[in-house]
């Protein structure tokens, strides 16, 4: 540090400053001037007198000079900017200053360069438009801002370098290990003054001083301290490790930093204080803590409002496709929105609330949308997690802004977004804080409760909200009054994925008509949310156009559906040769088992390619849209997903990790049957589903059931599996031919496709198994995926 500061001669200084202001410049005032010097030659400057009573290094007191005069630059540039408030620089005179300080060049009105003359002009014409109080505030404004800029590079300069006291020069810096490997040992330490704030510590030795080698030591030794606090301790330790006696011991003492340090101190402080005032004083900010808290409570709320300008809905009930009944029950919401009359006449009340609930991607919040548009009525939304805030209170606060709001521009229609976040069950547990819930979702659940209660229904504001978890909301939000109707969005049908289909296939380039993908698609995609099928519209469209292509085709639908269901071909995922043969036994048992047995689906396709979804093969089969399942269905669904771990087993004789997907789908099916549907002979039919919002921590919640029945249940779930799998084992030992032909041809071709299959082995035993012709070959989503 001291080395460092030793460097730091003054002129480099004045050398910065002359560059970053080129028209004044450092020098005295002498007719030796060096023509076509960029930089006039830089005398030393004599040290005042109220810096030579400082007790400070030479190189500080130079440093301070410098500082002393960048501040008489910025006030003699200010002083040429602005001449009316400071006096004009009068042509033909030299701009003097006292002795010892710094000068300006001297300069006529010839001399001016285009750039100042520029300035003064500007200066000038400013000075005529603008008022004589708003100039001084200028100047006040700039002059506090170089002060306190210059007091925060002497503040960091100091907090870098300063000095520590009153020092003579001739500080050696030392390591802790030399100090006590070197000087301790001699004896001869006077003292040692520690300074906490730079965690620094001077060793002063005394005159004359010599190791037990007769070598000479200096004066006043510097130790960088890792730890104050330990200090005084490790050197005692250090002393009694030498066995030095009582009489030696060092003398340690502790001293704070000379005053420079606490006037610079105050000095930024007044200066960012000022700097403040003066801010907030320009710009005319007052700072209140009501204004806070008002902007902590103001509701965020997103407004649609029909009769402003631009805020109209576009969406329609013709935008949205499918959701057919539920189209039918929120149409009654608009025609009373409509026609309010018709209902009050017969003495009528219209719901106050509807809720929306079913799987993700359903279009709950596009169907509230399109109410609003069809209604042309004010649409207003917000997310149940924006009522939720650390402070406390936050969450209710808003929501009666939300009602105030409504109650402003009714007739009008609130829309809260998975208000699971705040409408969860009430417990005593959560009362206090612990369980599930909070005091301050209780508390905003508490205000929707009121504010729902207190609405008349002849205001006409409708409350929409909608979940996907509708199972954990309170039962006091759920009964007559206040969410009246509860509407079921569900997965669309095969009818309803075949009208979205072709409302997302218009919106792209298609070498064929929608109508000639979408029955196809829709058959080939059951389970699909709206979500989903507009996503894979979408991949298509984005095949097509990373691969250059005009038009949307088959090829680039039948990507997209692999990539969706399956993820993207990782072809990079290079396998070993044995991997690669295990994975075609692997998904050839999926397909042989699955082809002999009587109640599977027809295969479409089978392959070995890696996927991105850490899938190294799948199996696609062609599902069927079925709610009613029986015993024998179910077995051999099981039996086609063991088929891999069979074939497995009966060709390597040992058996691997890749199965493991199947195991999870074939124990979670035998427990169903055993414990929910009650297929069990032996158990009988009992029934103990899952308890709603238990279903991860199921361990944790009190069983129906003894410890004695558990038992039982899981022997039978056990004895369920075993059987569907030496049955599958059964199957792959007798047609062992046809295995290893399916295994041959995938390792050859890597992807079978149903025909492919066909002509190896020959037709399914029990006939086709309602397969679906396709353009081409698009995949479909299996009901069952067995991934390898």
């Amino acid at each position: 540090m001291i080395r460092l500061a030793s460097v730091m001669p003054s002129t480099s200084m004045k050398i910065a400053v002359s560059r970053l202001f080129p028209r004044l410049y450092f020098r005295r005032v002498t007719a030796a001037t060096i023509s076509g010097s960029r930089h006039p030659p830089i005398t030393s400057e004599p040290i005042p007198a109220s810096l030579a009573q400082l007790h400070l290094s030479p190189i500080w007191r130079s440093f301070l000079i410098d500082l002393r005069n960048l501040l008489a630059v910025l006030n003699t540039r200010l002083i040429r900017r602005h001449p009316s408030n400071s006096g004009r620089v009068r042509s033909g005179r030299s701009s003097t200053a006292p002795a010892g300080r710094i000068l300006t060049r001297t300069s006529t009105s010839n001399e001016l360069n285009d750039d100042e003359k520029g300035e003064r002009n500007e200066s000038n014409d400013e000075n005529g438009k603008e008022d004589p109080e708003e100039q001084k505030k200028k100047e006040m404004l700039r002059r506090m801002r170089n002060v306190f800029m210059v007091t925060l590079v002497i503040y960091a300069a100091f907090m870098l370098f300063g000095p520590v006291g009153d020092l003579p020069p001739g500080v050696v810096g030392t390591t802790w290990s030399d100090f006590t490997g070197r000087l301790l040992p001699t004896g001869q330490i006077w003292k040692i003054v520690v300074f906490p704030e730079r965690e620094i510590a001077f060793v002063y030795m005394y005159a004359g001083a010599k190791t037990a080698s007769g070598e000479n030591l200096e004066r006043i030794y510097r130790i960088q301290i890792p730890s104050v606090n330990r200090f005084e301790g490790e050197v005692r330790a250090a002393e009694a490790a030498l066995k030095l006696p009582p009489e030696l011991w060092t003398q340690i003492q502790y001293r704070r930093l000379d005053g420079v340090s606490s006037v610079l101190t105050l000095l930024v402080i007044g200066a960012v204080a000022l700097g403040i005032y003066f801010l907030f004083k320009r710009v005319k900010i007052s700072f209140n803590i009501t204004d806070v808290m008002s902007s902590l409570t103001k509701t965020k709320l997103n407004i649609i409002d029909p009769h402003s300008k631009g805020g109209k809905l576009k969406i329609k009930f013709k935008d949205v496709a499918g959701l057919h009944e539920a189209k039918i029950e929120v149409s009654e919401f608009v025609d009373y929105l409509k026609n309010p009359g018709r209902y009050t006449k017969l003495g009528a009340k219209l719901p106050k609330g509807a809720l929306l609930t079913g799987p993700p991607g359903c279009g709950k919040t596009l169907l509230a949308k399109a109410l609003a548009a069809e209604s042309s009525a004010p649409f207003i939304s917000m997310n149940g997690t924006e009522f939720v805030e650390m402070i406390g209170g936050l969450g209710a606060s808003r929501i009666r802004n939300l009602f105030k709001e409504a109650k402003s521009r009714a007739p009008c229609i609130i829309y809260i977004d998975e208000i699971d976040a705040i409408g969860r069950k009430r417990s005593d547990a959560s009362a206090s804080g612990f369980g599930s819930g909070s005091g301050e979702e209780e508390q905003t659940l508490n205000q929707l409760l009121v504010e729902m209660d207190g609405m008349d229904s002849a205001q006409g504001i409708i409350v929409l909200a909608s979940t996907n978890r509708a199972d954990i909301l309170d039962k006091a939000l759920l009964r007559p009054g206040r969410f009246d109707r509860h509407i079921t969005i569900d997965l669309p049908t095969v009818l309803e994925r075949k009208e979205m289909f072709e409302l997302y296939l218009k919106r792209i380039k298609l070498d064929h008509k929608p109508a000639y993908y979408s029955r196809r698609l829709a058959q080939m995609t059951p389970g699909f949310s709206g979500a989903d099928i507009a996503n894979v519209v979408n991949e298509a469209a984005i095949r097509a156009a990373s691969t250059e292509k005009a038009l949307v085709t088959v090829e680039e639908l039948d990507f997209s559906l692999q990539r969706v269901l399956a993820g993207a071909e990782k072809r990079s995922r290079t396998l070993i040769e044995e991997e690669r043969e295990i994975v075609a036994y692997h998904e050839s048992g999926h397909a042989l088992v699955g082809w002999l047995l009587e109640y599977t689906d027809a295969l479409l396709k089978v392959s070995i390619i890696p996927r991105t979804s850490a899938a190294l093969g799948f199996a696609q089969i062609s599902p069927r849209e079925r709610k009613l399942f029986t015993k024998e269905e179910l077995f051999d669904r099981m039996c086609m997903s063991l088929g891999g771990r069979a074939a497995e087993s009966v060709v390597f004789n040992r058996i691997t990790t890749g199965a493991q997907d199947d195991l999870e789908k074939v124990t979670k099916s035998a427990y169903a049957q055993v414990k929910i549907y009650g297929m069990s002979e032996r158990i009988g039919p009992l029934s103990f589903p899952p308890q709603p919002g238990f279903e991860a921590e199921a361990e944790f919640y009190k069983k129906p059931y003894s410890a004695m029945l558990q038992h039982a249940m899981d022997q039978e779930a056990s004895n369920i599996v075993s059987k569907a799998y030496f049955t599958a084992e059964k199957l792959i030992r007798d047609n062992r031919n046809l295995l290893e032909k399916l295994a041959r041809t995938l390792l050859e071709k890597e992807v079978l496709s149903y025909e492919d299959i066909k002509a190896l082995i020959g037709p399914p035993k029990y006939g086709d198994k309602q397969v679906i012709e396709l353009a081409e070959h698009i995949l479909p989503k299996p009901e069952s995926n067995a991934t390898f």
